[in-house]
């Protein structure tokens, strides 16, 4: 009855996350689906029409940084210069991140699926945890400079970095691409130790079933 009762709580554990998981998933499709729109209408409408937009309208501007939310005075707004390279870039920066977000969230709900058919110790569940391993482990080596390189796109598009200057607070900005996230990486390699496991009890398993 006991062992019921808790089999009965694993699967509604399990589909419970799957669920949570379907949603972002969903979310995340959709941001992509939007980064494309704006990527092509990026690509077809051109500048003079959006600055000349943003010249007509009122333009408020506020940009976050590591929980530091930074809004622009009304003057450096009304300054802001659409350029469309610095766009196309920061979308396609955007595109990669998402994506390869996008995938590990598909592997660990696909991974859930199984667990809440009772497939637990399998071949499946090993590989796709060890992709999702390796995609953290990437992601780990790479997320300083996605994050870097977005907030350089847009410091470049508002000039910001002239302007803090100008102010003479500072002396200058210096962007760093490089890094390593070790809590991420320390995460990919846990995942991957796990996937390990899982591996060799799909192997055990298989043995018992060659046996039984």
């Amino acid at each position: 009855m006991e062992q019921t009762i808790q089999s009965k709580e694993f699967r509604f554990l399990t589909k419970g996350l799957r669920t949570i998981f379907t949603i972002i998933m969903v979310l995340m499709i959709f941001g992509l689906t939007m980064i494309g729109i704006l990527f092509v209408g990026a690509i077809f409408v051109p500048e003079k029409e959006v600055n000349h937009l943003l010249a007509q309208g009122s333009v408020a501007a506020s940009f976050h940084l590591d929980g530091m939310e930074m809004v622009l005075a009304d003057k450096v707004a009304k300054n802001i210069q659409y350029t469309k390279m610095n766009i196309m870039k920061l979308l396609f920066t955007a595109t990669i991140y998402i994506g390869l977000l996008l995938f590990i969230v598909v592997q660990v709900r696909n991974v859930l699926s199984n667990l809440s058919r009772g497939m637990i110790f399998s071949a499946s569940n090993s590989r796709r945890m060890e992709w999702v391993a390796y995609a953290v482990v990437v992601l780990s080596l790479t997320v300083g400079a996605f994050r870097t390189y977005i907030a350089y796109n847009v410091i470049e598009q508002f000039n910001l970095d002239k302007l803090l200057v100008g102010t003479g607070v500072i002396d200058g900005l210096n962007f760093h691409f490089t890094g390593i996230n070790w809590t991420l990486l320390l995460c990919g390699l846990v995942i991957w130790t796990i996937a390990r496991v899982f591996r060799y009890g799909a192997f055990l398993q298989d043995e018992y079933d060659a046996t039984a």
